[in-house]
């Protein structure tokens, strides 16, 4: 497992200007590498890292070359392709296909098949049981036309920002033979053959804290910021049980146990957000461009980094207090349509920005450094239903922060009912499916609910709310399975 630690650094301004001028060529050449990768991506179903690339033309060494295609472009390219994986799983298992031709389809995602003809037949393993499909050409053109289709919905990367990420090669890290004040020397590789240039490193506390060895990366930002990479050994710890968070309204966190975690957090982005566009309007009435004034570049460095350590701390905090499993959350792509919306525009461009990043990349942290299995839900209703006896109305949330269930009268915290909503989903399989399944399985299970002993006496109360609920469940023989 690796990790990039930001170091401390003293750069001139030639220097940067170095970094800069070859950042840009840096960027140029992995455009260049990309396209010969997807090319290569299409012909033979799989992107090559060691592929011969002596004919595309760059400013840069053939070493330079080497190192943007094996650590900058293919791994991101493989990333994207996971994701493509990944979505072409939930569009399946979220479609109304027979049960046979799903199976198909997620055999031939998992071995990446959607373009080529490699295999004959599915092999599909469930337990100790075995099965073998045959594949019909109407199955391996529907999974052509679901690949196409998130490829012209989602863009490729393109690498206009990506940051210089070098091994030994391009850039050497030295220890000083002289220098007192620096722990290290980057020997950096330019344009100019012979000519490379040194950038001074000093490391920090928090640098030596993560244990690990120099994996002999390094990641240098346009900005002049430095990044050593080192690869951090996996932490053993006892974990047990499931522990599910919803993103709130008014705290950053809540958890299905009642814990409000990161109550000042909204307040304190607003806050920054309400400065950084004060200041914007000002440098605009002035006629000056904002990334020209470094007391803007300063406010939003702050807010970012605020976004950054909060969120690291707050997730921190949750492992070091329950140490779960599993970690049950929303679906981040579903937060910014539910929640976000409801924020003010500063505010919801601070979190756009940084937010739902940041927390993407803790949680997969928390996966990679401590074995936490991470599941995403999708939370439709799940601010409306009652996590006690599942019955749902938008009449049960009251407010941002108060829920109370017009059936089973049961009251608490509108985000902690939401999060014991989505571990309820986790368990009941539902975690993949769409919006207009999970509400016609919450209406399923609140009717379940009442058929049971234990809610024998919401049966009258609950026989004036059915009219009320929504109509995607609205077969007559459904609704009579209530035996009220």
């Amino acid at each position: 497992m690796f990790r990039a630690i930001e170091i401390c650094t003293d750069l001139t301004e030639r220097k940067k200007a170095v970094i800069r001028d070859v950042l840009t060529s840096y960027r140029k050449t992995a455009k260049k590498v990309a396209s010969y990768q997807w090319k290569l991506f299409f012909q033979t179903g799989a992107f090559n890292r060691k592929a011969n690339i002596k004919h595309l033309q760059s400013d840069l060494s053939e070493r330079y070359k080497y190192t943007v295609q094996y650590h900058a472009v293919v791994p991101v390219l493989e990333s994207f392709i996971s994701n493509v994986q990944n979505r072409f799983k939930e569009i399946v298992l979220n479609s109304s296909l027979p049960e046979k031709r799903k199976r198909v389809l997620l055999y031939l995602n998992s071995r990446r098949e959607w373009l080529w003809i490699r295999s004959e037949k599915a092999l599909w393993i469930n337990g100790n049981t075995k099965h073998e499909y045959e594949i019909t050409p109407e199955e391996r053109l529907l999974a052509k036309k679901i690949f196409k289709h998130i490829l012209k919905r989602w863009k490729k990367p393109n690498f206009k920002k990506v940051s210089l990420l070098l091994d030994s090669k391009c850039g050497l890290l030295e220890s000083p033979k002289k220098a007192k004040h620096f722990d290290y020397w980057i020997r950096l590789s330019t344009k100019e053959k012979g000519k490379p240039i040194y950038l001074p490193v000093k490391l920090h506390e928090y640098f030596h804290s993560k244990d690990g060895e120099l994996s002999g990366l390094i990641q240098i930002s346009e900005d002049g910021r430095i990044r050593l990479v080192k690869e951090v050994a996996v932490k053993i710890l006892e974990l047990s049980g499931e522990l599910a968070l919803d993103f709130g309204m008014e705290c950053l966190f809540a958890t299905d146990r009642g814990d409000l975690l990161g109550r000042e957090f909204y307040s304190k982005v607003k806050e920054y957000a309400q400065k950084i566009d004060k200041l914007g309007r000002n440098l605009q009435r002035q006629k000056i461009k904002p990334l020209q004034s470094k007391r803007y570049q300063r406010l939003n460095h702050r807010l970012s980094e605020y976004v950054k350590s909060e969120v690291r701390r707050i997730l921190n905090r949750v492992v070091a207090l329950y140490r779960p499993a599993r970690l049950v959350v929303e679906d981040l792509r579903y937060f910014v349509k539910r929640v976000i919306n409801g924020f003010p525009k500063a505010v919801k461009r601070v979190l756009i920005r940084f937010g739902l990043g940041e927390i993407k990349r803790n949680l997969q942290e928390l996966q990679e450094e401590y074995g936490i299995e991470v599941l995403y839900v999708n939370p439709a209703y799940s601010s409306q239903a009652c996590s006690n006896c599942g019955y749902l109305d938008k009449e049960n949330r009251k407010s941002r922060n108060e829920f109370e269930c017009k059936c089973c009268g049961r009251k608490l915290h509108a985000d902690v009912n939401a999060s014991r909503n989505l571990l309820d989903r986790v368990r009941w399989g539902m975690r993949l499916y769409g919006v207009k399944e999970a509400l016609a399985i919450q209406v399923e299970k609140f009717l379940e609910n009442l058929s049971s002993e234990r809610y024998k006496c919401l049966w009258g109360k609950a026989r004036g709310l059915l009219a009320g609920m929504p109509a995607t469940v609205s077969e007559p023989e459904t609704w009579n399975k209530c035996p009220c």
